[in-house]
């Protein structure tokens, strides 16, 4: 397929263009070749007001949506996506690790960072249980970057993330008072939520 063919599929609806890419080889292609790829795709996020598909995880955001059947949101510090019952979700991607010498996946994590710091712990505790259970779901996909594509997701209830979370941010924010950045961090793994016996969902794609 020639570039100019590769970038027409781009355009194509979703199921389509797909399956089209889907057939495409790597090797064919030159850095020329996927600068001309990436500039067609800064062009058509921002035709879409959807940020700039390179920050912040956003063409992961993207493909998520998707796959699970939401619409992706604008920036801005709200909910990653809506679905059609105006039903909100946080979405987080991270890469497959593969498995242990036993053969058992390993273990895989997913960050909340960046959040807004206060002094006040009762303050600080309240900001960060309204900014998880703004969003009822929050999904977790695991990406296969040999593939290119999605290879499951983790749906978890507000409330699981906030069982595991907060004792993170807690700690977090209790060491950050004298940091030139304070904003509070965290990362939840699948072990933890195994260990802390958190039932989920896995959608498999």
């Amino acid at each position: 397929m020639s570039k100019e063919e590769l970038i027409k599929c781009a355009v194509k609806p979703y199921k389509t263009s797909r399956r089209r890419f889907q057939d495409l080889k790597v090797e064919d292609y030159d850095h020329n070749d996927i600068m001309d790829i990436g500039g067609f795709l800064l062009k058509w996020f921002k035709y879409k007001h959807l940020g700039n598909p390179f920050n912040y995880n956003r063409f992961f955001e993207f493909m998520q949506s998707k796959w699970l059947g939401y619409t992706l949101l604008g920036v801005g510090g709200g909910s990653d996506a809506i679905d059609d019952i105006k039903g909100t979700t946080e979405l987080k991607a991270t890469r497959y690790l593969g498995t242990t010498i036993k053969g058992n996946e390993k273990s895989h994590s997913f960050s909340y960072n960046g959040t807004s710091f206060f002094r006040d712990f009762t303050r600080q505790k309240n900001y960060c249980y309204n900014k998880i259970m703004r969003d009822k779901w929050h999904h977790w996909s695991i990406y296969d970057e040999h593939k290119g594509t999605l290879i499951k997701t983790i749906k978890l209830t507000n409330e699981q993330v906030w069982e595991v979370l907060w004792p993170k941010w807690e700690n977090s924010w209790a060491t950050q008072h004298e940091k030139a950045d304070p904003r509070i961090n965290g990362t939840i793994s699948t072990h933890e939520l195994e260990k802390a016996g958190i039932k989920y969902e896995v959608i498999y794609h």
